[in-house]
């Protein structure tokens, strides 16, 4: 199958990206194939940001009117490749999400459901360099010239402790600390000024335990719940590539070339098939 066959679709980034003098927002994505599928299912120890930039890798099929790189990936914004890969999952899985968490109270199973459209996507102002100014002291101050962070900035910091990444992270965004070195209050107020700014996808659910009543909140990952989705499918699309080699005599190759959505057409037409034998 050729990539012409693929579901595709255009979407608008919640933060956009610099582009010959511009800032684009327009992206054009195609759906999983079985190849991205696989990936994921031989890599499951590869971190998220890996992972991510993977499957974009593949999918993302240009930004603006140019095609985009792997580089080019990595670069774009770290709420921006969360919504992609949130309409990765939309192409691929279709609009519901059913989880099954438990009660942080009694620690029983609880099924939730929700849908794409129910996931907040918060935009930002969209500009390559923003600036803070700080107070040094009554009247004086300066700026803090610093950017958003990207893929690349948490490619960069994995592998660090936690107590220390997100430390790395913010040093990484900061373009111009104006002669000093930032402060422990400092660095509180452009982590404050980065959650400003940046375009987020997040989603804390609200949630009611049916067994204690306990109310709590949960917040939801939702690249990392599709991620580990397409990983936990790995015997079953182990299980489709042989039916439709079997039977089909189609190569690895072939198969994996296919959409999710074409896979199971054809499996569903063979077990129809087998049905009427």
């Amino acid at each position: 199958m050729t990539e012409a066959l693929l579901t595709r679709v255009v979407v608008s980034l919640p933060g956009g990206m610099a582009e010959e003098g511009q800032w684009v927002r327009e992206a054009e994505l195609r759906g999983l194939t079985g190849r991205e599928e696989d990936w994921l299912v031989r890599h499951p120890a590869t971190p998220s940001a890996l992972s991510v930039t993977q499957l974009l890798s593949g999918c993302l099929l240009r930004l603006g009117g140019h095609e985009i790189t792997r580089d080019g990936i990595r670069q774009l914004l770290v709420g921006d490749r969360d919504f992609l890969v949130l309409m990765l999952r939309q192409l691929t899985m279709g609009d519901g999400f059913q989880v099954v968490l438990p009660c942080p109270a009694c620690n029983k199973k609880m099924d939730v459901a929700f849908k794409t459209t129910d996931v907040p996507i918060e935009t930002g102002k969209a500009q390559a360099v923003y600036e803070l100014c700080v107070a040094l002291g009554s009247p004086r101050e300066r700026v803090i010239r610093f950017r958003l962070p990207t893929g690349a900035d948490q490619e960069a910091v994995l592998g660090s402790p936690l107590e220390t990444a997100a430390d790395m992270l913010l040093d990484r965004c900061v373009l111009d600390d104006g002669g000093l070195p930032l402060n422990r209050d400092e660095r509180v107020e452009l982590d404050d000024a980065l959650e400003r700014h940046a375009p987020k996808v997040e989603l804390e659910l609200a949630l009611k335990c049916p067994e204690c009543s306990q109310e709590f909140s949960y917040p939801f990952d939702t690249t990392a719940f599709f991620l580990q989705e397409l990983r936990s499918n790995g015997r079953h699309l182990l299980r489709e590539i042989h039916s439709l080699a079997f039977y089909y005599h189609w190569s690895e190759t072939e198969i994996l070339n296919l959409d999710r959505e074409r896979r199971r057409e054809y499996l569903s037409l063979l077990s129809d098939e087998l049905r009427e034998a």
